[in-house]
């Protein structure tokens, strides 16, 4: 049986899910997703996938405490571990990433590439159906505006967004190319710190406060145009949309920065 470990929050545990399905539809053997990380999170988070996973392979689960570890894991990247495999390169094509899967008992990392994703429209599907059977119901806007402000990182130099002028780049991207939106929503971890991000445009903006992490993404799958920041539950909730406009900040100096899918605008 091979293993995935799974981490993070919502975005990146739809990564890791994202991963581990591969390796399932690749590697053609049964497939573990190792939880033993949520025992110690420091931000108390937990897997709120579990239903999705049971919809997309034949999952089960694990606690694999001593392969999760930051030692080994630490280890694991400066001495090969026969089986053990790290978040490397993204694949080149699916021959590529099969060989990958092929190598591999153990598989730690983030995984946030689209080409680490086998069959990407069915795993689409699947989580749009998951997350939309957890939402209420909510107008179809314009335009929605993600703002993830990472205030809880201890680092410093992790706590990177992109500057207001991203913002004002992508709103003009997206005025030039649909027309000037009507109605335009900001959704974020911290709507006050998103208030001081937007300035002046914030008051042409609805903010979209305390709807939970799935009503939230529902908005962003369902919007006609979204704006996305250096975050793992950006990119999801813009891979799995409808939008047909992605806009997407550059790298810069940003430290999380899950990479662009192909279909997503660099402004």
């Amino acid at each position: 049986m091979r293993t995935v470990k799974i981490q993070g929050g919502l975005g990146n545990q739809l990564f890791g899910l994202a991963f581990a399905r591969s390796v399932a539809l690749l590697g053609g053997k049964p497939v573990a997703l190792d939880l033993a990380g949520y025992r110690t999170d420091r931000y108390g988070r937990g897997f709120d996938l579990a239903k999705l996973a049971s919809t997309l392979f034949a999952a089960s689960l694990s606690r694999r405490p001593w392969l999760s570890s930051r030692l080994v894991t630490a280890v694991a990247r400066r001495l090969p571990l026969p089986g053990y495999v790290s978040e490397t390169r993204p694949p080149h094509d699916g021959g590529d990433l099969a060989r990958l899967i092929e190598k591999g008992l153990y598989f730690n990392g983030y995984w946030q590439d689209e080409r680490y994703v086998a069959d990407p429209v069915g795993f689409v599907a699947a989580t749009r159906s998951f997350v939309l059977a957890r939402a209420p119901r909510s107008p179809l806007r314009d335009v929605v505006i993600h703002f993830r402000s990472y205030k809880e990182e201890i680092r410093s130099s992790a706590r990177g967004t992109p500057g207001p002028d991203y913002l004002r780049r992508a709103l003009e991207r997206i005025e030039a190319t649909q027309g000037r939106p009507a109605d335009i929503a900001l959704v974020s971890d911290d709507p006050a710190l998103a208030r001081e991000w937007v300035g002046d445009i914030g008051r042409h903006v609805t903010f979209i406060n305390g709807s939970g992490p799935f009503a939230d993404m529902a908005l962003l799958m369902s919007a006609r145009a979204l704006i996305l920041t250096n975050s793992s539950f950006s990119w999801w909730g813009g891979f799995c949309g409808e939008a047909a406009l992605i806009t997407y900040p550059e790298r810069d100096r940003l430290f999380h920065y899950p990479a662009p899918a192909a279909r997503f605008v660099i402004v």
